[in-house]
């Protein structure tokens, strides 16, 4: 079992979740589904970006949303496995490290661009003005990792390294980031010399926001395409429930859908998740993450493996 968190800071994550720590999730009374994200960002409270779905899952299931905010990649497993998070949205990693750990769980779907591209690349950066031009250059430098169960923040930027003859250990001096705007940030600003984050973070999702300009930062690497991140639901849901919430995501969740249900007022403003380039989901099963699993294995990371 994942223990990174300590019981006091699991206590207070399950507390902020409204969980008790005895009896089953409310939503077995029928009444409250606990939905939860892997944080992607730090700086922000994401629960405004995700009013649209919580609105298409109230109005197709019935029930009151109720949004889990965490900070921590491990309080939303944690969550999972313990039982107190019903339905979550989380990385490709966060999602096999979740199942390896006693989360029982099925994959619905994964997001999608528009057009339907199901991968995305793990980026390595440095500042604009750095004389680093690969990833060979990150050996001995102060690098931004975004957490050790990040997908394309941690497990794929250590392939990477690895590959490169550089230990991610101890071939660079690691900093954990907490989000991937944080470990971009870091590297714009020069407090990190190097960094990993997923590609959206730097090639729109902090300029459309307008904390980064174009060419703030340069890419030096590119990781093999990752699986997209899925959402995933407890199997101990009722069984008319986990017909709705997939119905939900392979149906109902894209941004033209949404609009024709009332969801939203058009697809400019209708958000399917955190990112506004993300335009549907589409079914996935416990397969499609095999790649990850197979870096896991090729990288020697611990926390691919059951304690």
């Amino acid at each position: 079992m994942i223990r990174t968190l300590t019981a006091l800071a699991m206590i207070g994550a399950l507390a902020a979740a409204g969980c008790s720590s005895a009896g089953g999730s409310s939503a077995d009374s029928g009444d409250v589904l606990r939905f939860a994200a892997i944080p992607t960002e730090q700086n922000i409270d994401p629960t405004a970006e995700y009013k649209d779905i919580i609105a298409l899952l109230e109005k197709n299931t019935g029930r009151k949303v109720e949004f889990v905010r965490s900070t921590d990649y491990n309080a939303v497993i944690e969550g999972m496995v313990s039982g107190k998070i019903d339905l979550a949205e989380f990385g490709p990693l966060s999602y096999v490290l979740a199942r390896s750990n006693g989360a029982k769980i099925t994959p619905i779907a994964s997001m999608v661009e528009k057009g339907g591209k199901p991968t995305y690349e793990s980026y390595g950066i440095v500042p604009a003005d750095s004389q680093i031009t690969d990833i060979n250059g990150f050996k001995g430098a102060k690098v931004c990792f975004v957490d050790p169960g990040s997908t394309s923040g941690y497990l794929f930027p250590s392939q990477g390294l690895l590959d490169a003859g550089i230990d991610p250990k101890t071939g660079v001096q690691p900093v954990m980031a907490g989000g991937h705007d944080n470990s971009v940030l870091s590297v714009a600003s020069g407090k990190c010399q190097a960094g990993f984050s997923e590609s959206g973070m730097v090639d729109h999702i902090l300029i459309d926001k307008g904390k980064l300009k174009q060419g703030d930062v340069k890419v030096v690497w590119k990781s093999q395409p990752i699986p997209m991140s899925p959402v995933a639901m407890r199997d101990e849901l009722p069984a008319d429930l986990k017909a709705k919430l997939r119905q939900t995501f392979t149906e109902d969740a894209g941004k033209d859908r949404m609009v024709q249900l009332g969801i939203c007022k058009d697809t400019e403003s209708c958000a399917v998740t955190n990112d506004k380039s993300i335009w549907s989901w589409q079914a996935v099963t416990d397969a499609t993450f095999d790649a990850v699993r197979e870096v896991c294995a090729a990288t020697k990371n611990e926390k691919c493996s059951k304690a």
